[in-house]
């Protein structure tokens, strides 16, 4: 049961990042760097290219293990 409440918090943090970051229009593409984010208003292809693999990773992963 334990790894089970695990996965659901990180998913619930996932989430919660994705819906910040749509917020905000400012996205986390690194962990560290002078250009670890990235800024939509500034660079708008980067900022939706990495919000559209990070939504890949969050929804797509979770579903395949679901139904795959």
């Amino acid at each position: 049961m334990t790894p089970t409440i695990a996965f659901s918090l990180l998913y619930a943090m996932g989430l919660l990042t994705f819906s910040i970051e749509l917020w905000t229009g400012i996205a986390v593409k690194g962990w560290s760097g002078d250009q670890a984010l990235v800024h939509r208003d500034r660079h708008p292809g980067p900022y939706w290219f990495v919000m559209a693999l990070q939504m890949v990773v969050l929804f797509g992963i979770p579903a395949y293990q679901i139904w795959g």
